[in-house]
């Protein structure tokens, strides 16, 4: 997780009480980027997630995501016929 302070510093100590509250909401290794806006009152807490990729196996490769492919690649996808130990699979 990276923090990123704004407009102020902030101790260690006061910087692990906005983790602590902010990984009550959501897992701290979901977080990707903690930012912490400091106001003369109050503190602004924003968080952005990690993003999980679709990735795919195609041809024994696995490569990126099917929204990064082109047109042919797409449509070999939709026209793909699944297999039947992955249709059993729990």
């Amino acid at each position: 997780m990276q923090i990123i302070v704004i407009n102020g510093p902030l101790s260690e100590q006061e910087q692990d009480v906005y983790i602590r509250h902010v990984t009550r909401r959501c897992p701290a290794s979901a977080i990707d980027k903690l930012y912490i806006e400091v106001h003369e009152d109050h503190v602004d807490l924003h968080y952005t997630l990690h993003r999980c990729r679709e990735l795919r196996k195609m041809g024994g490769y696995c490569i990126s995501e099917p929204s990064s492919w082109n047109k042919a690649k797409q449509a070999e996808l939709r026209d793909m016929t699944p297999n039947s130990i992955e249709e059993d699979a729990p």
